[in-house]
């Protein structure tokens, strides 16, 4: 089991979904740890004797929703043997998990913290034609535009389906 998984109905499980909601609404700049604690009904001590610093907390949240996001891409991605396609199939997976999961603020951010980029990681591991090329740093940066433009209302998952499949019609 997770160390970070907590019993159902305790404080530090009341903290996560307190700060999931708060951190997908306004992302991690825009969250304020005292206004947490207030929301969650606790101290800033209780966020900080379970987590340590707003920081913690944040990576242990994003950390989990990345995850859930890497293994429908893997899933994916796995159902194809042409890179393009694969990296297509796990980029509109993605999204589609990060809409449903109103994860797209939260997904968009750059990390606040100096640790590797799993998503990007997961990217990397895709089989690409030209390694003399960074692909996935392209990949990621689009795709994350694309889910602040979605958390932003600036387009909707669908523009932003037909956004990625146009990526790939590029030659």
């Amino acid at each position: 089991m997770k160390e970070w998984i907590p019993i159902p109905g305790t404080n530090k499980d009341t903290l996560i979904k307190v700060a999931l909601e708060e951190f997908c609404s306004h992302g991690y700049q825009g969250v304020n740890i005292t206004e947490l604690a207030k929301i969650a009904e606790m101290t800033t001590g209780a966020i900080y004797h379970h987590f340590g610093s707003k920081a913690n907390l944040y990576e242990v949240i994003r950390t989990e929703m990345e995850q859930r996001v890497i293994d429908r891409m893997e899933g994916a991605a796995s159902l194809f043997d042409e890179p393009e396609e694969a990296l297509q199939a796990a980029l509109l997976t993605g999204l589609d998990a990060a809409v449903k999961l109103n994860i797209c603020k939260l997904l968009s951010e750059e990390l606040p913290y100096d640790k590797e980029d799993r998503i990007e990681a997961f990217f990397s591991t895709l089989y690409i034609h030209d390694r003399d090329l960074p692909v996935e740093m392209i990949l990621i940066s689009s795709w994350r535009s694309i889910l602040k433009g979605i958390s932003t209302d600036q387009i909707s998952s669908s523009q932003g389906k037909d956004l990625i499949k146009w990526i790939f019609n590029k030659k």
